[in-house]
């Protein structure tokens, strides 16, 4: 979609306006040939602007266009053509109309007399000056003379406050001569540091000559460049020092040295290391001129080569030595800086003061610091898009908004850089930029300052820690050996393309220093503090060195400064038996390790930094630090401790322990650099960032990742190792980041102000503890300071191809800021210790052979990376090995070799079990026709003895038979007997059922009754007529008589039962006597007289429930009675004629018990007989299947030896051949791995010479191999071959290999297929099983391949080019991992589980590719 650009807004703007004046639109800046192409329609005659989106603008006749340009390089001849071209020759302009009307705009304190003078010093000083400075001197940044002289101008201006107020107290007190005197010496002090403040060390030297001559009036060569009358100066400079080397005191009008404006003040014992700045004569005088340049709002420039301090001066000074009104904001320029993220940087610490114009809080001023300013790339016209950014501010006030096309206007902004020499990655930058600097040259410490600034650093260290005499008198010695260590590297240690990262500057010194600080106060005497030193100098200079020649050269420079400067013999250092001897010494200074771990679970303030000496003890504790990890970590690392190892580990910790420390890690893929970070930052307590690099991972996701570890380690104040590999960089704006990171522990613009207010709040306390005000800057400030003091960047990069030598190039932070460590090659002393573990429990095989195993895979390895040297000299083609090629082999030859084994036993055991069936065959023959004859006999006496068995149990079965009819007949009549008894006594059993309900009932009645129901009845005076009724039943019942009384109401004597009742009640066993009364013998008159009772309808239970319940009770009672007698007078005949019944049954039943033993004895007789006849049966049976199974057998092992007679020899063959084949398995699995872990890349001239060596080796070595030989024969299934044959893989042996190596290979395959053969096959092979294919250009790829992996379903990636997407390195990896019990890999952000089914293959149509090792 067509937006508008900047250029065509403000033409159709122009040709909007319709005021009659002319419009001028000015392109100010290099020129593109592109754009200004597309412009030449606008130059033409018809002044037409054609864009892109079909709009045509004409041009007013009113409008005119100018091109500002420095050069015209890069614009065409047409374009030339159309304009009009005036050449601006700064010599013609001269610099002496700019003097004039710069005098016109000095304070009104200085009179014509003091510019007369000011002008007779120009002219006679500054023509022959520049001639020097331009034409004599070295200038690291070449300046034009203008320039130059307007830098001289802006530092005297800087120098005239006094004389702002003509009236002040300053110039009264001094006389005119004075005045004079005072402008002559500033005006020498400005031309110094003006004109001959551009140039380096040398260059100083020279200038301080020819100066001093021409104050002496002996000008020599240059008199001819003298345009002005000689000046007597009244104080000239003093002897002894360069000029460089005063400042004019204006108060004492004399000439000091920068040092004695200084206050002598020791350095502060609490202070941290890295915050230390040493007061120097460079310190003084650059923060002198820096704070003159800036207080007076003038643009000033620092030029000097890496690790000067330039970074250090200016924000220190910026920091803490302005006043109040002035903030600051620092930018790193990089290769990769483009101008609208410089744009960003600036707009994004701005505030809007009113319409279009922007700046700082109101009331201040911001100074701007641009570090590395002539970094930027610069692009193919030649113009460096940053620097024309900044130098729109600086020529027009400002800059134009990119999303609304407004002019920014920006107030309160000036600028402060720094930058170095142009060269080695740093650009030239234009001159029409740094017009508006003034540039000062920062030169190389000399050896005095820099024997007083690490002077006073080690006496610093040893008054903080109290040391002895025997440790403090080493101060000279360390001082001047680091510093001749220094010297050495930089001389003799020179970059080259295979050595770029060979620069050494002063921070290198340094962290010599820092290190040997670290040991605190742990040094004991002066060997350890010898120890220490070398120690610290190995780790700065050494580890950085990729050659054992610069190794070597190293060590014994090392060596020899310590035995000069401290003494001490290379024996009693480092334990040198044989000084002369390389590979000791390269042994010895590896030995020299050490380390703050070794008590593990010491909190960090009291780890000490101590000298290990114990081998042992430090492999134990690191195991066991790996062994905690593997323990708590969802991603435990495999790894064999061993010494190489335990070397890096050991740099690792010392790296990031050091406040401020950042490493960069330098090796080939697979050399442990990310795994003994890991192990690093956990065995120092640190918690580790890595990033996840998906398919859509981009400029977003990296910098919410950054967020995050800024605030880790800024925020929650936790100690952060952030590790960052070359492989993660989807975006080269990544390393810039990075770059910012190391340089100043923060990216620009990343942190918005909604993500600071969060962050403000959680550090406020700590912040207000550090001393810190609550505004934002002093927070943000501290926050950055906290990331300083948490943060430790750990970068893991690979050297291989021009990646990084670009990289290092582009961004210098990368190497000034990290502490290098080169993973070298694995030396053979580590490549042993990981096959002897690796193949320490191997089985079957000799002890001797199994010694001999670990040398020849370090062997096989160190052979491959020559014939890989051979292969790129003779072939141009790029193959790594490297340490997982090693693992793959070690791997690879433990599980073929397991498989193979067992293979081999099998058809070895089936070919013995064979031969050994043959011979029992043979031996058995005559044994079973022996057995045949013997079995004859025994079987004819067996079938008699069953014949007469059979004649006996018929007859005995006759004779049973009678007996069983006569007992079945007394059955019969035994059984009707039973029935007619049962049936009587079923009747008298339900007859009573019917009584028997009710007399229970009547005893549970009774049960319910107490002795207080009892005694309540009896106690009723007069009862009521249902108790005295069942009383009267009870009475009878039970027998007892009535009391014959007078009836009240007739007069007449009537019985009486209540009295009786009464008396009936008081007896103590009353209840009792009811509950086990009689009842089968109730008398017949009793019962006739209830039965009255029972009728009565009064004497229902259930009415006289209503009146007593104690009454109900023995209602109940009786009238169970009555229905149990009345039952039982039915049942008791059916009684006497059921025991009649049971009699009559006993006697019939005792007559066929009787007949039944009879039977039994009968029958068990019968048994008998019969069990034998079965056992004689059996016998028979069994001698005549023994008979035919010995038949059988016979002709069968007669035609098995007919038919396998000949086969015997084949067999036994065989066998042997398969024993001495199991033998040699052992060395030809291992050339079988080696050649699938190494030589798939090779052609097959180079396999054949690789595989031909390596036998020859096996041989000499004693490890049993096969004579020829071949991959086929070794792993090969002639069937799986034949089928990939079918299926289209070549038929050729070196295809077979191929096939093999992708068959049986841990690894995923990548083919290189320029004929599409490879790519043919797997389709063919994989097609049944659902083979999926996909390409890296495919935009749902990743998906594709989740599901895939979930499903485990075949997966072929074709067409790739050489480098592949990092969001595959887990699988490429098989980084699998097991959660909730499942498998599982983690692709990009999404966690999938992992099927063992899965397949992956990768094509390639690329005839010569270069992967990297990682690949």
């Amino acid at each position: 979609e067509w937006t508008d650009g900047l250029g065509s807004t403000l033409i159709r703007n122009a040709v909007a306006d319709t005021a009659p004046d002319k419009k001028w639109v000015v392109f100010d800046g290099p020129v593109d040939a592109i754009w200004i192409e597309n412009m030449n329609t606008v130059l033409d005659d018809n002044k037409k602007l054609c864009l892109n989106s079909g709009e045509i603008i004409s041009m007013q006749g009113l409008m005119n266009m100018i091109f500002e340009v420095a050069d015209l390089a890069v614009a065409s001849p047409a374009t030339v053509s159309r304009c009009g071209m005036v050449y601006v020759q700064p010599d013609l302009l001269g610099w002496r109309p700019v003097m004039t009307s710069w005098l016109s705009t000095l304070p009104a304190g200085v009179t014509n007399a003091h510019k007369a003078c000011i002008t007779s010093l120009f002219d006679w000083l500054v023509p022959p000056a520049l001639r020097v400075a331009t034409k004599m001197l070295r200038q690291p940044q070449a300046m034009q003379d203008i320039n130059l002289v307007v830098s001289l101008m802006r530092l005297l201006t800087a120098h005239l406050d006094d004389f702002a107020d003509p009236a002040s107290e300053a110039l009264r007190e001094l006389s005119d001569a004075q005045q004079a005197a005072w402008l002559q010496c500033l005006f020498l002090f400005a031309l110094v540091w003006s004109v001959g403040g551009c140039t380096d060390d040398e260059g100083r030297r020279t200038f301080d000559r020819h100066l001093r001559k021409l104050l002496a009036n002996q000008a020599d060569e240059l008199a001819c460049y003298i345009t002005g009358e000689y000046v007597k100066v009244t104080t000239p400079f003093p002897e002894g020092k360069l000029v460089y080397d005063f400042m004019f005191d204006k108060a004492r009008l004399k000439w000091l040295p920068w040092m004695d404006t200084l206050e002598a003040a020791p350095l502060d014992p609490e202070a941290e290391y890295s915050s230390i700045i040493v007061p120097t004569v460079d310190t003084v005088r650059y923060t002198y001129l820096l704070d003159k340049f800036v207080q007076h709002g003038q643009h000033v420039l620092f030029v000097g080569p890496t690790g000067t301090g330039k970074t250090v001066y200016v924000k220190t000074h910026l920091l803490n030595g302005l006043p109040d009104q002035y903030t600051s904001m620092f930018i790193n320029f990089s290769a990769q800086t483009s101008a609208n993220m410089t744009q960003d940087i600036i707009d994004g610490k701005l505030d809007k003061r009113r319409r279009g114009v922007y700046g700082p809080p109101a009331g201040k001023k911001m100074v701007v610091f641009v570090d590395d300013l002539n970094m930027p790339q610069i692009e193919e016209y030649g113009a460096q898009p940053p620097i024309e950014l900044l130098r729109q501010f600086m020529d027009h006030g400002g800059w134009y908004d990119r999303k609304e096309l407004t002019f920014r206007q920006l107030a309160d902004i000036q600028f402060v850089a720094a930058m170095g020499p142009p060269g080695g990655g740093r650009n030239a930058v234009t001159n029409r930029y740094l017009r508006h600097y003034s540039l000062v040259s920062v030169t190389q410490f000399d050896a005095e300052n820099l024997g007083v600034i690490f002077s006073a650093l080690v006496d610093w260290w040893l008054r903080r820690h109290a040391y002895g005499p025997s440790v403090a008198k080493l101060k000279p010695a360390i001082v001047s050996a680091t510093l001749d260590v220094y010297a050495a590297a930089g001389a003799e240690l020179l970059p080259t393309p295979q050595k770029s990262h060979y620069t050494f500057n002063l921070r290198d010194v340094s962290k010599v220093f820092q290190g040997v600080t670290k040991a605190g106060g742990g040094v004991e005497d002066g060997l350890a503090m010898v120890r220490l030193w070398t120690h610290e100098v190995l780790r700065v200079f050494y580890d950085r060195l990729v050659c054992d020649e610069d190794r070597t050269w190293l060590g014994r420079r090392v060596v020899e400064l310590a035995e000069a400067h401290f003494k001490e013999k290379p024996d009693r250092v480092l334990g040198l038996k044989s000084p002369g001897d390389d590979d000791v010494l390269i042994g010895s200074l590896r030995d020299l390790m050490f380390g703050d771990f070794m008590v593990p679970g010491t909190d960090a303030a009291s780890r000490a930094y101590v000298d290990i000496r114990d081998p042992a003890r430090l492999y134990a504790v690191v195991a066991e630090y790996l062994s905690d990890f593997n323990a708590t970590s969802k991603k435990p690392m495999n790894l064999v401790i061993f010494q190489f190892a335990l070397e890096h580990v050991c740099r690792i910790c010392r790296v990031i322990t050091s406040p401020g420390g950042n490493a960069l890690l330098v090796g080939l893929g697979g050399s442990g650099r990310q795994s003994l970070t890991r192990l690093a930052a956990f065995m120092e307590e640190y918690e580790l960032f890595q990033i996840e690099i998906s398919k859509t991972y981009g400029k977003a996701e990296w910098q919410d990742d950054l967020r995050r570890v800024l605030r880790t380690a800024g925020e929650a104040n936790k100690p952060v190792v952030f590790l960052f590999a070359d492989t993660q960089i989807k975006e080269e704006s990544f390393v810039e980041d990075i770059s910012n990171l190391l340089n100043t522990y923060e990216v620009p613009n990343l942190l918005a102000a909604g993500d600071l207010v969060p962050i403000f709040e959680n550090i406020g306390g700590r912040a207000k503890q550090a001393g810190m005000d609550g505004s934002k800057e002093a927070l943000y400030s501290f926050f950055v300071s906290e990331v300083r003091r948490n943060l430790h960047v750990v970068l893991s990069f690979s050297p291989v191809g021009d990646a990084f030598r670009d990289r290092l190039r582009k961004f210098p932070s990368l190497v000034n800021c990290t502490t290098i460590d080169w993973f070298t090659a694995w030396p053979q002393d580590a490549l042993l210790t990981v096959a002897k573990s690796f193949l320490a429990n191997l089985s079957g095989m000799d002890a001797a052979v199994v010694g001999q195993l670990p040398g020849m895979c370090v062997l096989f390895h160190q052979g491959v990376q020559k014939l890989s040297a051979r292969y790129l000299s003779e072939q141009r083609r790029h193959y790594y090995v490297t340490p997982t090629s090693y693992l793959e082999l070690l791997l690879s030859y433990k599980t073929l070799l397991t498989k193979r084994q067992a293979e081999v036993s099998t058809i070895k055991s089936r070919y013995e079990v064979g031969l050994e069936k043959l011979a029992t065959t043979e031996s058995s023959v005559s044994a079973m026709q022996q057995e045949l004859i013997e079995l004859q006999p025994q079987l004819e006496v067996a079938a008699k003895e069953t014949d007469a068995a059979m004649v006996v149990i018929t007859h005995e079965s006759a004779e049973a038979d009678k007996v069983k009819q006569v007992v079945s007949k007394e059955e019969a009549s035994a059984s009707a007997e039973a029935a007619k008894v049962k049936a009587i006594k079923d009747e008298c059993e339900s007859d009573l059922a019917e009584a028997m309900p009710m007399l229970e009932a009547a005893l549970s009645a009774l049960n319910t009754l107490t002795k207080n129901d009892i005694t309540e009845v009896k106690g009723m005076k007069s009862p009521p007529a249902g108790v005295k009724l069942v009383l009267e039943a009870v009475c009878i019942m039970r027998g007892i008589k009535p009391v014959r009384m007078k009836d009240p109401n007739s007069g007449k004597m009537v019985d009486d039962y209540w009295e009786a009742s009464k008396k009936m009640l008081m007896e103590s066993e009353f209840l009792d006597s009811l509950r086990n009364f009689d009842k089968d013998h109730i008398p017949a008159a009793t019962v006739t007289k209830i039965k009255v009772y029972v009728d009565n309808p009064e004497f229902m239970p259930e009415k006289i429930k209503s009146v007593s319940s104690a009454a109900y009770g023995l209602c109940c009672w009786v009238r169970a009675m009555e229905a149990y007698d009345r039952v039982a007078k039915v049942v008791e005949p059916k009684r006497k004629k059921l025991g009649e019944a049971e009699s009559e049954l006993e006697v019939v039943m005792s007559a066929l018990a009787a007949k039944q033993a009879e039977l039994k004895v009968v029958m068990d007789k019968l048994a008998a007989l019969d069990a034998d006849l079965q056992e004689k049966k059996a016998k028979k049976d069994k001698l005549e299947h023994d008979v035919h199974m010995c038949s059988v057998k016979l002709a069968r092992a007669e035609k098995l030896i007919a038919g396998l007679g000949g086969e015997k020899t084949r067999w036994t063959a065989s066998a042997a051949a398969l024993g001495e084949q199991f033998v040699q398995l052992t060395g030809d699995v291992l050339l079988a791995a080696a050649q699938i872990a190494y030589l798939g890349p090779f052609t097959a001239v180079y396999r054949a010479d690789a595989i031909g060596s390596w036998v020859t080796s096996c041989q000499q070595q004693g490890v049993p191999c096969s004579p020829h030989f071949r991959l086929e024969s070794v792993l090969g299934d002639p069937v799986k071959i034949r089928q990939w044959n079918i299926w289209g893989l070549p038929k050729d042996e070196f295809s077979a290999e191929n096939g093999i190596i992708v068959d049986q290979g841990r690894r995923w395959p990548l083919c290189i297929d320029p004929q599409g053969l490879a790519n043919k096959w797997v389709r063919a092979m994989e097609k049944s099983s659902g083979l999926i294919v996909v390409k890296l250009t495919d935009a749902n790829y990743l998906r594709t391949l989740e599901n895939a992996i979930q499903f485990g379903k075949p997966v072929l990636m074709e067409n790739v080019m050489e480098v592949l997407d990092a969001s595959l390195e887990p699988l490429l990896q098989k980084q699998t991992f097991k959660q909730g019990g499942a498998t599982c890999i983690k692709l990009g952000d999404t966690t999938v589980e992992y099927s063992d089914d899965f397949r992956f293959y990768i094509t390639t149509k690329l005839r010569n590719p270069h992967y990297a090792p990682e690949l």
